[in-house]
């Protein structure tokens, strides 16, 4: 058994339909804007699912087009990376999912009692074998290439699971996976509100390729970053073999205009919006079939990132798609998706 990279799994992309007035910011309806843009974007070249909540579904579905494949899903918010399964291959080549425990990022908002149920029922509906784990663990705190070897987010992974040692919190994400060898990040942005996540730092653009981030102008983490540059470098496959490294800019975190979070309900024991500075990662990015989608803030950058990807990865097809609504409501385009195993086509 071993944990499936992204652009192994041979079924459609899944997206969540953002509406939570506690976080998202006119209830929502900016960023509902921003997934069907991206939608558009992706669906000519790759088949895509957007999940609706019960509640909102037969509203929404007369908002979207026809040829836009919903599905009814509980959640309690947009973030299927982190709430959905993470899925392994056995021997057999049958896919079978791995439901971890979720702790709405160690407290952000209390209700998640459905987040927590996500990933089994997901797996349920798809018909998929899944196994349940008590561990925290959320799936953009992971990135594999596929062949056994993984990095983890350190941060967020002790952060949630405290009274563990390293060792005890390696056997719980090693064994279940199989996962022959796990690479760890111990350095977190403090922007990046999920404690520490791996898809903001460092991800696998192939079994060949590491996609690292970097700034470009020295700054108060400028040093951090290169430690991380210098021991991604220094990582080997589970052959022996070097990656190959591709370094995106690094953003400073983005001040928020307080005026544009004035629709955003205030709610206690909710993460406050439109007062901490936001996290912009362009290895934020998406991996499915033979498509990147890079996200774009509206920065300076946006173009070196898409450019530099592009020029490491001639043969996949590179689409620039809109992140800053989802940034504002703490992530970008893989935290608002997951790709399905091949089950999920009889949903399409």
């Amino acid at each position: 058994m071993s944990l499936i990279a992204d652009w192994r799994l041979a079924g459609p992309l899944l997206s969540l339909w953002p509406f939570r007035d506690d976080v998202w910011r006119e209830q929502g309806k900016p960023a509902q804007r921003q997934l069907i843009e991206f939608w558009e974007m992706l669906s000519p070249h790759y088949p895509m699912l957007i999940g609706v909540h019960p509640d909102q579904f037969t509203s929404v579905r007369k908002q979207l087009p026809d040829s836009v494949k919903t599905l009814s899903l509980s959640y309690n918010d947009a973030w299927p990376r982190d709430i959905g399964p993470l899925w392994c291959q056995t021997k057999r080549d049958q896919v079978t999912a791995h439901s971890f425990a979720f702790s709405a990022w160690h407290g952000l908002y209390p209700n998640c009692e459905d987040d927590q149920a996500f990933a089994a029922a997901l797996a349920d509906r798809l018909q998929v074998p899944c196994e349940t784990h008590n561990f925290v663990f959320e799936g953009g705190a992971v990135a594999t290439d596929g062949q056994g070897t993984a990095i983890v987010h350190g941060v967020s992974v002790a952060r949630n699971n405290s009274r563990l040692s390293r060792i005890e919190q390696l056997q719980q994400i090693s064994q279940p996976l199989g996962l022959k060898q796990i690479y760890w990040l111990d350095f977190a942005n403090p922007a990046d509100e999920t404690g520490g996540h791996t898809d903001n730092q460092v991800q696998f653009l192939n079994e060949e390729t590491l996609v690292v981030s970097m700034p470009s102008v020295p700054g108060e983490l400028f040093n951090a970053y290169q430690r991380q540059l210098e021991q991604v470098s220094a990582w080997r496959d589970i052959q022996g073999r070097p990656y190959n490294v591709v370094v995106l800019p690094q953003p400073e975190p983005i001040v928020p205009d307080i005026n544009e979070f004035t629709s955003v309900r205030r709610v206690h024991g909710v993460f406050e919006r439109g007062k901490a500075p936001m996290l912009a990662s362009y290895v934020n990015f998406v991996r499915v079939g033979n498509c990147v989608v890079v996200p774009q803030f509206g920065l300076d950058s946006d173009y070196e990132a898409v450019r530099t990807l592009q020029t490491a990865a001639p043969k996949l097809h590179i689409i620039a798609a809109p992140a800053d609504e989802f940034m504002k409501a703490g992530g970008a385009l893989h935290c608002m998706t997951l790709p399905l195993p091949a089950a999920a086509n009889n949903l399409l």
